[in-house]
């Protein structure tokens, strides 16, 4: 029998806010085991508050289990920066209430309509029968508002490793795309060329197109790129050794040591991100990660760097700060159909319009980039710039 243990603790306190009034400031502690056991080349998954129990439950379930796995990692890590902010620690309920108290000096037109603060520490801890023994400990901080003015809408995020958030322009980005949208007109439907800001090209790339990279979506079938594809002019690179990123780490949660994955090289498909089970036939890249503490890993992105080449402007675009329904993409074909909020075309603010059509063949569209980088939760990048979608 082979085993694997991980071992988690997760510490935060909070704040939430609503039309404009602080309604809530919590603490919140969570720890636990996960485990995995191997008997006879099949696997099993357990998750508990005692380690025991939960190598146990694995056990009895590897017995009976369909899925295979052959062993568990036992390499060497080295350690990533940026991670870890002593100051996280010190953050307690006066801290929130001043940044509470930040959020509503921010704003001088706008209302602000709900906003949430959140500050964490969180500490994994991973061995296995093959004596692997690796620990890290990583902080966050985020903040997410939403503004309100004569019937305009607008939210905003900031996330960072640090306690510091920038709140104040956070808050005055909101508030002064809020009281655009409050002008906003309908345009006309047909071909437009676009510019994706940095959050609408996270919704619109994590759920269409970050999926075809994951080795167990190719390997099951769910995929449509393919190693060689042409994919327009981009370059697509994985990096969770990036300092102080928000996806940053040392080790992914199988222990594996993490390290740089170019997905997409001037524009070709060249690697698929991988798990350690599926490391075996598409190469280790240290992307076994779990969507929560207590679920059993998989191939998942961490920072995802967007370089599309060439600078280029926003002249004669529909510019989109944020997409709706972001999550109804399918993750397969790469179809998708999106609201888009906060928009503008020209110096004209404009309301109910639609994006609609295929990831694959919209990247071939892309025609460079602009603005600052920025990071928004996994992506990485710039404003991005697509010649004659279809705008509905």
């Amino acid at each position: 029998m082979e085993w694997e243990v991980y071992e988690y603790r997760v510490k935060g306190i909070s704040a939430e806010i609503e039309a404009g009034k602080l309604k809530s400031v919590e603490s919140y502690v969570d720890s636990g085991f996960s485990a995995r056991v191997i008997v006879g080349g099949r696997v099993g998954f357990a998750s508990s508050f005692s380690r025991e129990k939960a190598i146990e439950m694995a056990e009895k379930i590897a017995r009976i289990s369909e899925d295979f796995m052959e062993d568990f990692p036992s390499e060497k890590y080295e350690k990533v920066g940026g991670v870890y902010d002593r100051k996280v620690e010190e953050i307690d309920s006066e801290f929130l209430k001043d940044e509470y108290e930040s959020i509503l000096s921010a704003v001088n037109r706008a209302k602000i309509s709900s906003a949430s603060i959140s500050h964490e520490i969180r500490e994994i801890r991973i061995s296995n029968s093959y004596g692997l023994e690796c620990e890290e400990k990583s902080t966050s901080s985020a903040l997410i508002v939403e503004t309100v003015y004569n019937g305009g809408s607008a939210y905003e995020i900031c996330e960072s490793r640090k306690a510091k958030l920038e709140i104040e322009e956070t808050v005055k980005k909101a508030e002064e795309l809020a009281v655009e949208s409050s002008k906003a007109e309908k345009i006309e439907s047909g071909i437009y060329d676009v510019l994706l800001e940095p959050i609408a090209v996270h919704q619109l790339l994590f759920y269409s197109l970050y999926p075809s990279f994951s080795a167990e979506n190719v390997e099951k079938g769910r995929s449509t790129a393919r190693i060689g594809d042409e994919l327009g002019k981009v370059s697509i690179t994985d990096d969770p050794t990036i300092e102080g990123g928000l996806m940053s780490c040392s080790f992914d949660d199988e222990g594996v040591n993490t390290a740089q994955t170019p997905l997409v090289e001037e524009g070709v498909v060249r690697r698929y991100y991988t798990d350690w089970k599926h490391s075996k036939k598409y190469g280790i890249t240290g992307n076994g990660f779990r969507i929560e503490e207590t679920s059993f890993p998989a191939p998942l992105p961490s920072n995802v760097i967007i370089e599309a080449g060439d600078e280029c402007d926003d002249d004669g675009c529909l510019r989109i700060h944020t997409l709706i329904g972001s999550h109804t993409a399918n993750p397969i074909s790469g179809d998708f159909s999106l609201e888009c909020m906060n928009a503008s075309f020209g110096d004209k603010p404009v309301k109910g319009a639609m994006i609609y059509g295929n990831i694959f063949d919209v990247m071939k569209k892309l025609e460079g980039e602009s603005g600052e980088r920025r990071q928004v939760e996994n992506t990485i990048t710039k404003s991005l710039r697509f010649r004659a979608l279809r705008v509905i």
